[in-house]
């Protein structure tokens, strides 16, 4: 098995990280339903990378097999090891061969001080429930929004 590597993120790898994660993100726009819309009428643009290397509080990853940039995320690392999981996406060529779960992996073993890890996911994207609930551990929390087409999943992970 080739090896998982996670690297922090900076200005020679963002825009190749960048580039991933748009494309990924827009590989995954076909799981939202058609009536999902932004409550301020503007287009939404998702997740973004922008200014990700200056938040003094983001700690932005990316992860190589081989040589071979795979995919990244990014976490808030606190002081009281309640950790978040604010971004994470894997090359959308790189789907359904179980980077993703390695690279949470990964994650988990690079922060074993980590009490617990918070993310959310829109509850319409099953393919991320399925994620973080039967690969990784994580369990539903909470629902933000449970009357809205927006509505999101609450997740936590406690580790210790």
């Amino acid at each position: 098995m080739q090896e998982l590597i996670l690297v922090p993120m900076n200005s020679e790898n963002f825009e190749e990280a960048k580039i991933m994660m748009e494309e990924s993100f827009a590989a995954s726009m076909k799981d939202f339903p058609e009536n999902f819309e932004v409550d301020n009428d503007e287009v939404d643009e998702g997740p973004s990378l922008e200014g990700v290397l200056d938040r003094p509080e983001a700690t932005p990853l990316v992860f190589y097999l081989e040589d071979n940039m795979v995919g990244g995320a990014v976490l808030n690392i606190n002081e009281d090891n309640n950790n978040t999981l604010e971004l994470f996406y894997i090359d959308w060529q790189c789907i359904d061969n179980g980077i993703g779960h390695r690279s949470w992996l990964e994650i988990e073993k690079k922060y074993p001080q980590t009490k617990t890890w918070n993310t959310v996911t829109p509850t319409c994207l099953m393919r991320n429930v399925h994620f973080y609930v039967n690969k990784c551990g994580f369990h539903i929390i909470k629902v933000e929004e449970p009357k809205s087409v927006e509505s999101m999943f609450v997740f936590e992970k406690v580790m210790k």
